[in-house]
């Protein structure tokens, strides 16, 4: 007789990372998703009794845990939204879950200082209040003794309705030769959320514990970045501008070297990170400008 599959819980199923990696741990395992307004269970992870009753209920060998409120001014503006959804939730599943159940957060490249990278696990100062409260909930996670926090950039297509990643708006963009703004001062390492999607699921398999960088080898701007997925769709690039994110005002601080070191995961997961030429070749462009 076979033994049952073993059950994965994911958080966020509502975001634009969840669809990913539901359809990935859909391969082995059971799969129940939560959110506060959709997915298999509504529960809000504000509520320290509804995790707890969720928890009981669901009994998953594992936890994705992908909700978070990842608007950057929005938690500027209202930083103690922030504080309960990035951080206080994650200790509520921290105290909520058994100690042999494996616990993965998807966290977020803001946790860093400003000033330049590759960034190395160990150095966060946040200078904004989501990166503030994405570290208090790596530090509420870490609570649970076998969680590994993955710290990341993501793009890819959105499979979720009303949500758009970074790369749909400059697909967009190229294949319409719609106006677009490219900010050559930003640098970031982003992986494609297949790529995510398969390093929670071996971290799930693992037993390495505490944070751990994922992203592509190099880093480069905002500005590289769109302009070789241009060169990717084979679009024309005269009605994009360079510009600079520190001209912008009124708004949310935000570092501009947000590169990670990737040595760590690498070498805990015995895998070499992807470049970022390889993680744009795995998005679907549709349409083709010729």
């Amino acid at each position: 007789m076979n033994s049952p599959s073993p059950r994965i819980l994911i958080t966020g199923a509502t975001g634009l990372l969840s669809p990913y990696v539901i359809e990935l741990a859909g391969q082995c395992a059971q799969v129940l998703t939560t959110a506060r307004r959709g997915g298999d269970l509504q529960v809000d992870l504000g509520d320290a009794d509804a995790v707890a009753a969720m928890i009981a209920q669901a009994q998953p060998a594992a936890v994705v845990h992908l909700a978070a409120y990842t608007d950057v001014d929005g938690c500027e503006a209202d930083p103690g939204r922030a504080f309960r959804d990035n951080a206080i939730a994650c200790r509520h599943l921290a105290v909520a879950l058994p100690a042999h159940v494996r616990l993965v957060m998807v966290s977020s490249d803001q946790v860093y200082p400003d000033r330049p990278g590759a960034h190395v696990e160990g150095e966060e100062a946040p200078v904004n209040a989501y990166g503030r409260s994405k570290l208090a909930g790596e530090w509420a996670a870490q609570l649970h003794r076998n969680t590994c926090v993955l710290r990341t950039n993501i793009f890819g297509a959105s499979r979720t309705k009303g949500r758009v990643s970074l790369s749909d708006f400059m697909v967009n963009a190229f294949s319409k030769s719609l106006a677009v703004n490219l900010f050559q001062d930003v640098y970031f390492s982003p992986l494609h959320m297949t790529t995510v999607a398969d390093l929670i699921m071996r971290m799930i398999n693992h037993t390495a514990t505490g944070v751990f960088n994922a992203g592509c080898r190099e880093g480069v701007t905002k500005a590289e970045f769109g302009l070789r997925i241009a060169r990717e769709m084979g679009a024309t690039t005269k009605n994009a501008t360079l510009t600079r994110s520190i001209d912008i005002t009124a708004r949310a601080p935000r570092p501009c070297d947000l590169r990670l070191d990737t040595r760590r995961i690498s070498s805990a997961l015995d895998i070499k990170m992807p470049t970022l030429d390889e993680e744009i070749k795995k998005l679907k462009l549709s349409e083709k400008v010729q």
